[in-house]
This record gives structure tokens, sequence and C-alpha cells, in this order.
């Protein structure tokens, strides 16, 4: 059954992963088109705006893969001397607070989504909808969610069995 899980959280996490990819390149894109129309004619108008939100939502569809992968850094010196036992422990008591934080953020970023959706917010320049990117962040860390509740799996079995260290 948790193979199942993991399997289904990192195919959701590599294609979320890959939208933060497109928006890296949809934000480079401006970031060029930008350039190069300034020197014969004008500037594209909301470059900012556009770079501004391509960046939050790469950041935010970024995070579960780079978690899934462990592609962070992790301090382990001291924890790597314990038995591993002892490892899951110490991973089950970090991951919980982690995932308590990330399911807490995603929360609110959806309140806060909705409540600019209701109040009908926007851009400044280009007058989009900012609902929609905040809605997208926040998803993002409910895929961060879903990989700490994995990791948080494996650290209670790792703490019961004593299993291979992290």
């Amino acid at each position: 059954m948790i193979i199942l899980f993991e399997k289904f959280v990192h195919k959701l996490t590599l294609r979320t992963a890959q939208a933060a990819q497109l928006a890296m390149v949809l934000a480079m894109l401006i970031i060029v088109a930008n350039i190069i129309l300034r020197i014969p004619w004008k500037p594209l108008s909301g470059t900012v705006e556009l770079v501004e939100m391509a960046g939050a939502i790469l950041l935010a569809l970024g995070v579960a893969y780079t978690a899934m992968t462990k592609g962070h850094i992790m301090v382990g010196i001291l924890v790597d001397q314990f038995p591993p036992r002892i490892q899951g422990i110490i991973d089950l008591v970090i991951t919980s607070i982690s995932l308590f934080f990330s399911f807490l953020l995603t929360r609110e970023l959806i309140f806060y989504a909705i409540s600019m959706m209701e109040k009908g917010y926007e851009t400044g320049h280009l007058k989009i909808p900012l609902a929609p990117s905040i809605f997208i962040v926040s998803f993002g860390f409910m895929m961060l969610s879903l990989v700490l509740l994995l990791d948080l799996i494996k650290a209670f079995n790792q703490a019961l069995k004593g299993g291979a260290s992290r």
C-alpha cells in the first residue's frame, strides 16, 4: 500500500516539477523578449508582474519534487551517528513539525486566494487576477505536504523497526 502511495506522490511531484520548469522557461522568454524589444522599440509592458508570478509558481511547484528527491540541504553529521531507530524517531519529530507547518501554509494560502478572488484583486498594470496564481502556489505546498506525509510514514516505520537509515 505504501509503495502505491509513494509511486503516486513521486509521479505527481514529477509533473509539478515539470510545470515549474515550464514557468521558468516562460519567465526566461519574457525577460529575453523584453531585452530584445527594448533596443529597437519599447519594452514589454507588465514584464515585472509576469516574471514575479512565474517565479512564485516556479518556487512553489518545485519544492515538493526537491523534497521527494532529497535535493535540499540536510545537516546530518550528528544524527547519522545514532542507531537507525533513534534516527527514525528524530526524523519522525522533525517531519511532523514540517508537515504541520506545510499543511498550515497550504490551508492559509487557500483561504488567502479565496479572499483575493472575492475582492477581485489583480495585478497593477496587466490586470491579471491574482487568485489563480495563489491557488497554484497553495497546490505546490499541498504537494509538499503529501511528500512530508510519505516521509512521516517512512520515519514511523524506521522508528518502529529500526530499519535502514535515511
